[in-house]
């Protein structure tokens, strides 16, 4: 036992160094239990590298070498997914991110860099003209099939509270949300301005309208989109959609969904500190008729359609996840296509069924391409306009 305790540096860094390689040596065993110990279950996307050919040239670039280091650091399951967390751990405890896309900020807020670049003008500005003529063609094609359309802008987490990032810095002069909205006034648009909307949001109550684990809309930011988007859909619309009313809001310790998503993406070893998360109780009329939508946006709409379908207020609808993926809304659940680029092929089949379109983009990402792929999957499927580009309206 002597000899043992002299030696436990020793033993410790043979089990650190012994467990990964078990987990690799499981995956190659044809039994299940083995295997779910080569299976890590970390948060987020690792990107798939290509196969590379063994060759002398590739092993003198360093590219082999590199192939092969991924494929075994994959293979090390759940032993390296715990070093990882406690890695991690570690670093947040010391007000540190391993995450060099999230940083962290005042009282614990998280915050994604992208957020942070727009709002202190470190973003390459888009053609905000451009954008919105495009915005406008496109609601105009809507509109001659003889359907409804909304432009939605879904707000920005570092714009609603700017006060809590851990390096603050002057704000932009002009943001391209600020140029794109001076250019949409100028076009015949029903634009839902969910910054503006979350903004009041925020200052006619005490809850947050961010959480602070997450970087996506909550129920009470979120609401104030639905509750417009419906209002301009209905003054659109010959049969009303029905409406939707916030009747309460619950405050619990439990984030739902995407309302804690950075947090999952530190890959910590602990639950975090509880934090108030709102959720709301909604009411929808007896009168008016759930739409259906075709939707095109980011994963801000998530929430948004979650919220109408569990609501009974949404029909059989669609959604194209940065017109790539697949997503449908329809007989009460969701279905997700994981495959991507399949939206431009879907559209024939979704358009003419559809009673509304829904687009929607990020203030931080308004130049976002799912804008231009749409109008030109439009622009093919209606045989309007030239070159992928629809008429002016």
């Amino acid at each position: 036992m002597k000899s043992i305790a002299r030696h436990w540096f020793l033993i410790a860094v043979a089990l650190l160094v012994l467990a990964p390689a078990a987990a690799m040596v499981a995956r190659a065993i044809p039994l299940k239990g083995p295997q779910r110990f080569s299976v890590a279950k970390l948060a987020g996307v690792t990107p798939a590298l290509p196969p590379i050919e063994p060759s002398l040239a590739t092993l003198r670039s360093g590219a082999l070498q590199a192939s092969v280091a991924a494929a075994l650091t994959e293979r090390m399951g759940q032993p390296r997914e715990t070093y990882i967390r406690i890695n991690n751990g570690i670093a947040y405890a010391l007000g540190r991110s391993t995450v060099p896309s999230i940083v962290i900020g005042e009282n614990r807020m998280l915050y994604e860099t992208t957020y942070i670049d727009d709002w202190c003008g470190r973003g390459t500005p888009i053609d905000a003209e451009a954008q919105a003529a495009r915005i406008a063609r496109i609601a105009a094609a809507v509109k001659r099939a003889g359907k409804a359309f909304v432009f939605i802008v879904s707000p920005s987490k570092v714009a609603l509270y700017p006060e809590g990032l851990p390096a603050p810095c002057t704000p932009a002069v002009s943001r391209d949300y600020d140029r794109l909205r001076a250019a949409l006034d100028r076009h015949d648009l029903p634009v839902i301005d969910g910054h503006r909307l979350a903004q009041a949001a925020k200052a006619a109550q005490d809850l947050p309208v961010f959480n602070r684990d997450g970087i996506h809309w909550n129920d009470i930011s979120v609401y104030p989109a639905i509750r417009d988007t419906l209002a301009a859909l209905g003054g659109q619309l010959a049969v009303p959609p029905r409406g939707l009313t916030l009747s309460h809001v619950d405050v619990d310790s439990w984030p739902f969904d995407d309302e804690d998503d950075l947090a999952r993406l530190l890959n910590l070893p602990m639950t975090l500190p509880v934090y108030p998360s709102p959720h709301g109780r909604f009411t929808a009329s007896p009168d008016g008729t759930p739409p259906r939508l075709m939707v095109v946006g980011s994963s801000f709409m998530w929430q948004f359609l979650r919220i109408l379908s569990l609501n009974k207020v949404l029909g059989d609808s669609k959604f194209y996840f940065y017109f790539s993926r697949i997503v449908d809304f329809r007989d009460g659940g969701i279905f997700e296509s994981k495959v991507p680029f399949q939206a431009g092929p879907d559209l024939p089949k979704t358009f003419p069924l559809s009673d509304a379109v829904i687009l929607e983009a990020n203030e931080t990402a308004l130049g976002s391409p799912h804008i231009e792929a749409f109008e030109k999957a439009l622009a093919a499927l209606t045989g309007e306009g030239a070159g992928g580009r629809l008429p002016d309206p």
